[in-house]
């Protein structure tokens, strides 16, 4: 899943470096794949922290001081593609701020206080299902990350934080097939279409 993600990273023009959080266990394994791989972007592997959130903190630690722009993204989603990536990149740099690839939501949504009992109907018109990759200004980005450390908040996406400082978030359309691998069943279906080239490669 790495791998496959590394390379639609590698093949964006707009990506200039990549910053690899790794499981603190497992740097010598990434590091053989970076070798096996010859990523040429891969400036850094670092070890993650305990959630989602302390890992993206300890990956812009060590971000070049210059950086503009912060492209984040889950290996969780190997299926994206370099169009979605741009897409989103190019939708943060005119709001000036951050883009989120989302989805609409087509479902009915239920709210459920006790996962028993449906307590209301959420309007889905009105609803997104977000994605990455998400992009921001990387001093933006930082403020956010500070500002939840002091506030003691934690997310599950970045763009939750930067919403917190009251600051616009685009929503660029997101792509099906950029799904997230949570289940072994979503492997299988990640592996189909790579396999049967369901999947565009742009």
């Amino acid at each position: 899943m790495v791998a496959w993600t590394v390379a639609a990273l590698e093949r964006t023009p707009v990506v200039e470096a990549i910053i690899l959080v790794a499981p603190p266990d497992s740097l010598d394994d990434f590091e053989e794949l970076r070798r096996e791989n010859g990523w040429q972007k891969v400036t850094a592997i670092v070890p993650g922290g305990a959630d989602r959130q302390q890992s993206v903190w300890l990956g812009l630690k060590v971000m070049p001081t210059e950086t503009e722009w912060v492209i984040v993204h889950d290996a969780a989603r190997p299926l994206v593609t370099p169009s979605l990536i741009i897409a989103v990149w190019e939708a943060a740099q005119e709001i000036g701020t951050a883009a989120i690839a989302a989805l609409p939501c087509t479902d009915t949504v239920k709210r459920s206080l006790d996962g028993v009992v449906v307590a209301e109907t959420l309007e889905r018109e009105q609803l997104w299902l977000a994605q990455t990759p998400q992009v921001f200004a990387a001093d933006l980005l930082h403020q956010a990350h500070e500002q939840a450390i002091k506030d003691g908040c934690v997310a599950t996406d970045d763009a939750m934080l930067v919403e917190r400082l009251g600051v616009p978030v685009r929503l660029v359309m997101g792509d099906p097939t950029n799904l997230k691998i949570t289940y072994p069943t979503d492997l299988l279906l990640a592996e189909a279409l790579l396999r049967e080239g369901k999947k565009g490669r742009a």
